[in-house]
């Protein structure tokens, strides 16, 4: 296992060598210890850094990291007083990167971790970076040390950055006077023995948090299941005979450009990879970023669901920042969302782009000071750019409005997610009256026709967001990213569920009460207590349907009349409230029925806990569970790539409801061919032809032509449409 066998130059060039596969993993092979020091610290250089490891992981090396973290004065000097818990905020973000990503770089990481291969200290330094670029590698006779301006990415590594690094060999004179002095200086800053820069070491229950909550077997099956190692043997070690790479980089130029900043900054850049596939923007996603540059970096993406809001304004994020660099401007970004889950998926999608968002909810305790401290930074001018995710419900405390009250609206960019929620008054007032703005939503505005027959209410939640995004800039309809290749093709079926007599009756005397204030209030206005009960006679009738008797007998059935139906990865859509005669919730009900029928089903509503939603949706991509039952929790903005199916129970006449449901299901995934849409229709009470009627049939008729529209068997549906007398 001699270094010295390897053909190695002293010298390494981007412009002519490709550093990774000629000198980086050819060592990496050959060692059984590995030192590294990198300049700053994100789940973008930690993805990075394990580039490469897999032999090392099988040879069984060790390797050491020290990852710097830059610090102001006051709090430099708060770490090396020990008043400072810097080094637990840094423990909890690393195990947090290392435990939730699917990354397999970081599964690497977090395997080396859990079977004592490697150690993990932070380099804290005031003001400026710890920004050391070296690398040693050790055999059992012999060392090779690296440095120079590459960073350990594909980037820096490759042919994409011009970046260079020198070489020197333990066998070749020039050792003593240059590679050792870099062994001794990696060895004192190990010991924490340097002047300027305080090491500190990650604390035992660190490494046990990795070790009880991994799974080390599976993550080596994982690491192993597709690579090849170098060989090892006698073969290999005759520098005449070539070893076959086990990590292969082709990849070709990006035809979009690749803007070189300082990973010193820690600023948003545009990755080569994301999820392991090289990352690439499609046509639709680039001509909203430009039509977005030319409006004054202001306007509302209508894209359909699954057809890439979150990268798209992410992108845009990162071209705004770009080009107020160049003219020395900071950036403050303030990206706000209705749900957590939604929150969560943000800061996973914001990673690849080297930003570490600042998560604003889940405990005022937990983000005020991280926040506070970096509004400092960035008022200072410190910093050049920095991030904050908010649920909605955080964005309108005055905590939150009192800090980012700090930040000068010139230098901010707020972006909105499902933003059709920011229209009402008491978020709308909230919103920060920022220089840039961006709107995410598949149906931004409510349809002329949602619970409310006439829509007797002017839509105020329309003219705000207009007023303040500045209207639709782009739009990408369902169709067209079906017909594109960005979602996946559908398959679309009906059963159709009538009402009882009873139930009948109750909803006519709903649709009734609610025809009366409608025609009122087209003459005189309707007093609050007037509007609160038109509102509370629509949620009703909305529940009745929702929640009428056949629809589970319905849903049994059809299972029983599809026996080869996979329920693999389908979400179950179910109505609010209690149906008729009831005491437990409609959810209960469905979620029990299908516990006896068999299925391995779970709730997923906003009744569990953050954490417990969590191990449910891991259980249900790992097919540990068949079906989730949701209300809403999964209307809006979750990515779930492995669902194939959905049965929505719930019928609703808001399009914006339905239109989010049918996109769960419609997102690319490996293995997915098509989805399978099943819509349970409720029909009136048979032979019942009144008016009420005949608006409950064409409501229904509206959603299923919607869906039909766009599905692979639309055809079919039409005849069965006939068949059933909906027309």
């Amino acid at each position: 296992m001699l270094f010295s066998n390897l053909e190695l130059k002293t010298k390494y060039d981007t412009d002519e060598d490709n550093i990774l596969e000629s000198f980086y993993i050819p060592l990496l092979t050959k060692a059984n210890r590995y030192d590294r020091a990198v300049g700053y610290f994100s789940s973008y250089v930690l993805e990075s850094m394990a580039i490469g490891l897999e032999c090392f992981v099988r040879s069984n090396g060790k390797m050491r990291l020290i990852v710097g973290d830059p610090l102001t004065d006051d709090e430099y000097e708060a770490v090396l007083n020990g008043t400072n818990n810097r080094i637990a905020i840094c423990a909890q973000e690393l195990s947090e990167i290392l435990l939730e990503s699917e990354n397999k770089n970081l599964k690497i990481l977090s395997y080396l971790i859990a079977n004592d291969q490697l150690e993990i200290k932070f380099a804290f330094t005031s003001k400026g970076m710890f920004h050391k670029k070296v690398g040693i590698f050790y055999s059992e006779v012999e060392q090779v040390v690296f440095s120079g301006s590459a960073n350990e990415t594909i980037a820096g590594l490759s042919k994409y950055n011009s970046e260079e690094i020198s070489a020197f060999f333990s066998w070749k004179n020039s050792f003593d006077d240059y590679g050792q002095p870099e062994i001794g200086n990696f060895e004192s800053l190990w010991a924490n023995q340097r002047t300027r820069t305080k090491v500190v070491e990650l604390s035992s229950d660190f490494y046990q948090k990795i070790r009880v909550n991994i799974d080390k077997v599976k993550i080596y099956q994982e690491i192993f299941d597709n690579s090849e190692c170098y060989k090892s043997n006698d073969e290999a070690d005759d520098i005449s005979t070539k070893p076959k790479l086990f990590f292969k980089y082709s990849i070709e130029k990006s035809n979009q450009g690749l803007v070189i900043i300082s990973a010193s900054q820690k600023i948003p850049a545009i990755p080569l990879y994301v999820k392991g596939r090289p990352f690439r923007l499609f046509p639709h996603q680039i001509e909203a970023i430009n039509n977005w540059e030319n409006a004054g970096y202001r306007g509302l993406f209508k894209l359909a669901t699954g057809a890439g809001k979150t990268f798209t304004s992410i992108c845009a994020m990162v071209k705004l920042c770009e080009s107020r660099l160049k003219f020395n401007q900071q950036t403050f970004i303030v990206i706000s969302v209705p749900y957590v889950e939604l929150a969560n998926q943000w800061l996973k999608e914001l990673e690849p782009f080297n930003i570490s968002a600042i998560p604003c909810y889940d405990g005022i305790d937990k983000w005020l000071a991280v926040l506070d401290k970096k509004i400092l930074r960035f008022k200072s001018g410190e910093l050049k750019f920095s991030c904050v995710v908010v649920v909605n419900k955080t964005l309108v405390s005055e905590v939150f409005q009192d800090k980012i009250s700090r930040i000068s609206h010139d230098n901010m960019l707020f972006i909105g997610d499902e933003c059709h929620h920011l229209g009402g008054d008491n978020l709308f007032n909230c919103i920060p009256q920022c220089k840039h703005r961006i709107g995410l939503s598949a149906t931004p505005f409510r349809s002329e026709e949602e619970e409310i027959e006439g829509n007797p209410f002017p839509d105020g939640a329309r003219e705000n967001l207009i007023a303040y995004f500045g209207g639709i800039i782009s739009e990408y309809s369902l169709s067209d990213a079906i017909n594109d290749g960005v979602l996946t093709p559908y398959i679309y079926d009906l059963v159709p569920v009538y009402l009882t007599e009873e139930e009948q009756e109750i909803y006519e005397e709903y649709s009734l009460s609610i025809q009366r204030l409608i025609l009122k209030v087209k003459n005189i206005p309707l007093s609050s207590e007037e509007r609160q009960l038109l509102t509370n006679l629509c949620g009703k009738r909305s529940r009745l349907l929702a929640t009428c008797y056949e629809k589970l007998p319905a849903l049994i059935a059809y299972l029983e009349q599809h026996k080869n139906l996979s329920l693999t990865h389908s979400l179950i859509y179910v109505g609010e409230g209690k149906a008729i005669d009831e005491e437990s919730r409609y959810l209960f009900k469905v979620t029990n029925a299908l516990h006896e029928y068999g299925l391995r089903v779970s709730k997923f509503t906003s009744d569990e806990t953050g954490y417990e939603r969590k191990n449910i949706m891991n259980n249900f991509k790992n097919k540990d569970i068949d079906a989730l039952i949701a209300i809403k929790v999964l209307d809006e903005g979750i990515d779930v790539p492995v669902c194939k199916s959905a049965f929505i129970l719930a019928s609703t006449r808001n399009p914006r409801q339905y239109v989010q449901r049918r996109g769960r299901v419609l997102r690319k995934a490996e293995g997915k061919e098509s989805a399978l849409i099943v819509d349970f229709v409720v029909l009136p009470y048979q032979n019942i032809t009144n008016n009420f009627s005949q608006n409950l049939r064409n409501a229904e008729l509206k959603r299923i032509k919607d869906f039909m529209l766009t599905a692979l068997n639309a055809d079919e549906i039409e005849n069965k449409i006939i068949s059933l007398g909906i027309l």
